[in-house]
């Protein structure tokens, strides 16, 4: 059974929620504790999610149909970003762990920021195999 897709839709709908609301605390709202926590929480669950969602991921690519179909265009990007989004969210939830509300501005907006573009970019390209498939 294929549980890539499963990981995938619940760590990068998480992680997109968490990188915005680190990005509405570092421009917008500093003052509010609730919003820095819900985006830590959420920053928390992703990152032990996130190693399980590449290893799927390897296994979905290593499937002879996923092999035949993927084109290598799409396929070799969304799994080195992937990889690097995981490794990313790890690292910078500790940062955020370590550091907490504590963390410059500029610090925390270019982390929501990487961690957004990254997020999105991974998105992207997962649809474009999606749509290969289907």
């Amino acid at each position: 059974m294929n549980f890539h897709p499963l990981f995938v839709y619940l760590v990068t709908g998480i992680l997109l929620l968490s990188y915005t609301a680190y990005l509405l605390h570092f421009l917008l709202l500093r003052n509010y504790k609730f919003v820095f926590y819900y985006a830590l929480t959420n920053h928390a669950l992703s990152a032990i999610l996130s190693p399980f969602t590449v290893l799927t991921g390897f296994h979905t690519a290593g499937i002879q149909y996923v092999q035949q179909k993927a084109p290598f265009v799409f396929l070799f990007p969304h799994k080195w970003l992937g990889v690097a989004l995981a490794v990313y969210t790890v690292l910078t939830f500790a940062v955020l762990w370590i550091k907490q509300r504590e963390l410059s501005r500029k610090a925390g907006i270019v982390f929501s920021l990487l961690g957004l573009g990254l997020s999105v970019a991974v998105i992207v390209l997962g649809w474009l195999l999606r749509l290969i498939f289907f």
